[in-house]
């Protein structure tokens, strides 16, 4: 038996890479936080980490990609990293929504 997981994006991180970057050199932007574990943004974030504080947050769980990691202290400075978790989600949702009542474990 063999399980596999195809995911696929197209041109996502582009799109992502390109208004990080125009935003940060056009001035539009004093810090900025990107929510995605994606080792492809590996060179528009450093450029960014340069001018503007970076958050990094993780949606994916596990740990978060060699390539995104750094020191809070790069560039700019004031960088941060944040991996969610299930227990990041528990608050979202209202007790009752229209009738139906939310599991006790979430």
């Amino acid at each position: 038996m063999v399980s596999t997981l195809h995911q696929e994006e197209k041109g996502s991180d582009v799109n992502v890479a390109t208004h990080l970057l125009t935003d940060v050199l056009d001035g539009a932007v004093d810090a900025v936080v990107v929510v995605s574990n994606d080792s492809d943004l590996k060179l528009p974030i450093n450029r960014v980490r340069e001018r503007v504080p970076v958050g990094m947050v993780n949606p994916a769980g596990g740990n978060t990609a060699g390539d995104l990691r750094g020191q809070p202290t790069d560039g700019a400075g004031c960088h941060w990293w944040r991996t969610l978790r299930p227990t990041d989600f528990r608050h979202q949702l209202p007790t009752i929504v229209g009738g139906i009542t939310k599991p006790e474990r979430w």
